[in-house]
């Protein structure tokens, strides 16, 4: 396969879609008018004095426009991209008669574009195709036929005005109301002929994703990752892969979800109940256990009755013991909460007294806690020279960053208490000179590798980010 065969939510299966659309836009689009061309072209010389009714006979035909991209990409996403000479060629196999009932009394259903693969691919008819699509469900496929709708919309509607705005001033503007609700005049015609280029755009999305629900449904269900991991491990499966045989592959795994008419008839129901309970049997799949429960029976039952003639109490005093004890300890518990709030209001009143004491004395507040941002020292470099010192490479990358965030604000930078080193470098491209946005970029980096990477720093590459009179200063002490 050209994709990744994994399981995929409903959501990332649409993604895939639209990524495989994007991918192949042009050749699914080119197969989407192989088909709706030629209809577009007859319908026009047979309606041509009714707009209406050939824009609506295209929009009922989409399904069968449908069903060739789907096929050139039920044959792609295998690793066989058809030619477009092959693509013709292959016609009556995209277009069989099965898929006459999409065009008839299931064009309208919601689910089209997960219901195409299932009736085209795997061809199932009557109660076999509803059991199927059940089994499989149908996912996101609904919302995907509404959020294409409204894209079709969306462009139609953009189409309609940029013709609009194209218009030089100098002439005078048609009426665009003429080309929604009036069939006669040239402008119908336009816009019917926007809408079918717009339902052209949006058909290889549709397809496509609608194809990914189905792969990505097959996947969930029935193993294809592992079914394709087993067939490439195979000496068969690397024949078939070496020999370049993607369509028996697809016609294959395309029939992979139902047994084989064979297997089925060697087997009977017996047998096979049989070997299902056998292996259910096997440790991995779970043990046994006894749980034991108390169980309310209900006082008329002969249990509760003969627990009754054998006990010491009777019942009603059991009761009432039960529903003192009960209130007993509801009052214990509230009790005790409001011993804990008198016992905590006079320690939070004395708390808060002495930091108005303090306030007022003028005594220095409390110390910072753990939380709090660190006061930056005095002597960057002595400190910086000190952390090098013992060893601590990251705590004097962090005095070297917090140096430079106070010095871009101490030039009327507005930094956020939260800005991220990305924001730090974006805000500093407009104020600092090249070189000391070198050193800022430099000393980011650094920091980056030390605090996120956890990547060993040299000491020396720290200590040459220090200013040069900093610098100077350590030679002439280490001298």
């Amino acid at each position: 396969m050209t994709i990744q065969a994994r399981p995929r939510s409903p959501w990332e299966s649409l993604d895939l879609g639209f990524a495989l659309a994007r991918a192949w836009f042009g050749r699914l689009w080119l197969c989407w008018w192989l088909t709706a061309g030629p209809v577009a072209l007859v319908a026009a010389l047979v309606l041509h004095r009714h707009p209406q009714l050939w824009l609506l006979l295209l929009w009922w035909c989409k399904p069968a426009f449908e069903a060739l991209p789907l096929y050139w990409l039920s044959r792609a996403v295998f690793g066989e991209q058809l030619a477009v000479a092959a693509t013709l060629r292959s016609l009556p196999r995209a277009l069989p008669p099965r898929l006459w009932p999409q065009c008839l009394w299931r064009r309208i259903a919601m689910h089209r574009a997960f219901s195409m693969p299932v009736t085209l691919l795997e061809a199932p008819r009557g109660r076999a195709r509803r059991q199927r699509l059940r089994r499989l469900g149908t996912g996101a496929s609904a919302w995907l036929t509404l959020v294409c709708a409204q894209l079709e919309g969306i462009f139609w509607l953009s189409g309609i005005l940029l013709l609009a705005f194209l218009i030089p001033a100098g002439l005078p503007m048609p009426d665009l109301t003429t080309a929604f609700v009036d069939a006669g005049p040239a402008s119908y015609w336009a816009g019917s002929l926007l809408l079918l280029v717009a339902m052209s755009v949006v058909a290889p999305c549709y397809v496509a994703a609608g194809f990914a629900l189905y792969l990505g449904r097959r996947t969930e269900l029935e193993a294809w990752d592992l079914e394709l991991v087993f067939r490439r491990r195979s000496p068969r499966g690397g024949r078939s892969a070496r020999a370049g045989a993607a369509p028996l592959l697809l016609a294959t795994v395309l029939a992979a979800a139902a047994p084989s008419p064979v297997a089925a008839a060697v087997m009977t129901p017996a047998e096979a109940k049989a070997r299902i309970e056998a292996v259910l049997a096997q440790p991995d799949f779970g043990d046994t256990r006894e749980v034991h429960v108390w169980v309310y029976v209900g006082a008329d039952s002969p249990s509760a009755a003969a627990a009754d003639d054998g006990a010491v109490l009777p019942a009603w005093l059991v009761q009432a013991l039960a529903s003192g004890a009960k209130w007993a300890l509801i009052g214990l518990a509230a009790g005790a909460l409001i011993a804990l709030a008198l016992r905590l209001l006079p320690i939070s009143g004395g708390a808060q007294r002495r930091r108005r004491r303090r306030r007022e004395a003028g005594a220095p507040a409390s110390p910072p806690r753990a939380g709090d941002a660190p006061t930056p020292p005095t002597d960057i470099a002595a400190a910086v020279r000190h952390a090098l010192a013992i060893g601590d490479v990251r705590g004097a990358l962090g005095l070297l960053y917090r140096e430079q965030v106070t010095q871009l604000r101490a030039t009327g930078l507005a930094l956020p208490d939260g800005a991220t080193e990305a924001q730090c470098l974006r805000a500093a491209r407009a104020r600092l000179q090249p070189q000391a946005l070198t050193r800022l970029t430099r000393v980011v980096t650094l920091w980056r590798a030390a605090a996120y990477g956890h990547q060993p720093v040299r000491p020396d590459s720290v200590a040459a980010l220090l200013p040069a009179e900093a610098k100077a200063c350590a030679h002439n002490d280490h001298g």
